[in-house]
């Protein structure tokens, strides 16, 4: 688990992209790196290179993850996703359940703590 007391910690966050039909075709698992700098604490997507930062590690975590929903989202509406996808090494897997239309982190979901 992360907590304000680590200086760093890395945590898998899984994404699910539903359709235009509202059903979830596939998901797709990220890496999350946090640090604290100067009071602050930065998260990046190692895969896609997309970062947030914020005065505690519970709001970078937020911050983090909607900023990836809006990139994966308009990347996904310019019809680059899957050549995006393949450029940065993550795989689609597929999935099957009803959802809002677009990219969705899993509310609740289980993160895996990799180091900390």
């Amino acid at each position: 688990m992360l907590t304000e007391d680590s200086v760093s910690a890395e945590e898998r966050v899984t994404v699910i992209h539903t359709d235009d039909k509202g059903s979830s075709d596939y998901s797709i698992a990220l890496t999350c790196a946090y640090t604290q700098e100067s009071g602050q604490w930065v998260g990046i997507c190692k895969e896609f290179g997309t970062s947030a930062f914020s005065s505690t590690l519970e709001n970078a975590r937020v911050e983090l993850q909607e900023a990836i929903e809006l990139q994966l989202n308009e990347i996904e509406q310019l019809g680059h996703i899957d050549e995006y996808l393949a450029v940065n090494d993550v795989e689609a897997v597929p999935f099957s359940t009803s959802q809002q239309i677009g990219f969705t982190i899993v509310p609740g979901s289980q993160h895996e703590h990799i180091r900390a």
